[in-house]
């Protein structure tokens, strides 16, 4: 199975360009207490856009039979792709915050700086615990890739429950690990059960089904204005994780049919890894320059962060970054 030609999926493609949007306006706003529309939309993309990257990557690595020698190499890919850039882009942040101490978010904490990068955790650019999870997750899924995907993401269900009730295991490698794995694997289960089932839905594909999908929307965004602002409770923060994964998967399947704004999200999903990389980067250059040094207001330097940490990237990668097989390594893992 290792050696079939890889299956290209529009719609998880569509997906991932939704997620990274929610990406990026989740680093571009602040949260706020009491509601407001901005401070909604950060907390907002925060209950299901993590969660829908690990499912994407679940749902790509599907069900797979893999020789000792094939499971090596598995790894090796993996390291290359997500812990080269880990780690580079680890180096590249510490040197930055200490030229730039001063205007940093979280400034560097030397003493504990290794053991940190080491574990997944407080890392200077804190978008890379993703990278460092997917890859122990990745890693965990090659190494029982005999063992079915359905039992799997039970177990690690199971475990993330207690891990949120009982161990209260988070902020590092081994939270991650229990509190993610189990959406990783949800992705498999999707692709094997469901995604033909939606994709061939005539409800869901037909022009009915853009009500259907508007209609579950809004009422996902009243539970999670709940789940947000009125209440804390764990399982509430479970079910809106897997409605709002879900929901996003279906819309991304729906988009795809319809052809309905299709080009934009494609585009999007195909410099995921480049936005997610490389905004950071460009939304703390706003966020220092416009917002601490310049003092602009926070509206106009916040929605320059948005706007700018989509676009910018997309340039830099297209014209620099793929371009130069030295930084496409060790920024994109290519």
């Amino acid at each position: 199975m290792e050696k079939r030609k890889k299956q290209y999926f529009n719609e998880i493609n569509i997906m991932r360009g939704m997620a990274v949007l929610c990406v990026v306006i989740g680093h571009s706003f602040n949260a706020t207490e009491t509601p407001t529309i901005l401070g909604f939309m950060k907390s907002f993309v925060y209950c299901f856009h993590m969660p829908a990257f690990f499912f994407i990557s679940g749902f790509l690595e599907g069900e797979k039979r893999r020789s000792f020698s094939e499971k090596k190499q598995a790894i090796v890919n993996k390291a290359k792709r997500l812990m080269v850039p880990y780690f580079f882009l680890t180096v590249v942040t510490a040197v930055l915050k200490l030229l730039f101490g001063a205007f940093a978010r979280n400034p560097l904490n030397y003493s504990t700086l290794a053991v940190d990068v080491l574990i997944g955790r407080n890392n200077p650019n804190g978008g890379l615990w993703f990278l460092y999870a997917l890859f122990v997750i990745s890693i965990f899924g090659i190494l029982f890739d005999g063992v079915s995907r359905t039992v799997l993401a039970s177990v690690m269900f199971v475990v993330y429950v207690l891990n949120t009730v009982v161990f209260k295991q988070f902020g590092y490698i081994v939270g991650f690990f229990f509190s993610y794995a189990w959406i990783y694997f949800a992705g498999s289960i999707a692709r094997k059960y469901l995604y033909k089932k939606i994709k061939n839905s005539e409800l869901l594909m037909s022009a009915k089904g853009i009500v259907v999908i508007a209609v579950v929307s809004v009422g996902y965004m009243m539970l999670a204005f709940v789940k947000i602002y009125e209440s804390q409770s764990w399982f509430l923060a479970t079910v809106v994780t897997i409605i709002g994964v879900f929901l996003l998967f279906t819309i991304a399947i729906w988009v795809e049919h319809c052809h309905c704004g299709e080009k934009l999200w494609m585009v999007l999903g195909d410099y995921g890894m480049d936005i997610y990389m490389i905004g950071y980067y460009v939304q703390q250059a706003i966020f220092v320059v416009c917002g601490k040094i310049l003092g602009f207001d926070y509206l106009v330097y916040a929605w320059m962060m948005l706007i700018f940490g989509l676009v910018a990237p997309i340039i830099l990668s297209k014209y620099i970054v793929r371009n130069n097989r030295i930084l496409s390594t060790l920024i994109l893992g290519r």
